[in-house]
């Protein structure tokens, strides 16, 4: 295996372990042209998630508040929470299968 085709793997597979420090150390740490593309693609699909999950997260918190007040009785906030938590859960799985997919693809 060539260890520039490891670390774009490795880019890739983090978001396992750890999602942003691992790509961004490989991209300050290499000079390869091919293994920063990959760090790069690799930075970018783990902060996906995580900029998707600060939105979900406000959302939540609003949603929160809504909820508890007595005054309110229409379920449609509640029904959205639940669509909005179903969609983050495909979105971020499949972004996770998508990494697992293109580490293995680099490494081949």
């Amino acid at each position: 295996m060539d260890y520039n085709k490891g670390l774009s793997a490795l880019s890739y597979l983090s978001g396992f372990f750890a999602p942003l420090i691992v790509p961004i150390l490989i991209l300050v740490a290499t000079k390869d042209k091919d293994v920063r593309y990959h760090s790069k693609r690799a930075l970018f699909s783990h902060l996906i998630p995580v900029v998707l999950g600060v939105f979900f997260a406000i959302f939540a918190f609003f949603t929160m508040f809504t909820l508890n007040d007595p005054a309110t009785t229409d379920h449609t906030l509640f029904i959205t929470f639940i669509i909005v938590s179903i969609l983050y859960g495909i979105i971020a799985f499949a972004i996770a299968i998508w990494n697992l997919v293109q580490g293995i693809k680099v490494l081949q």
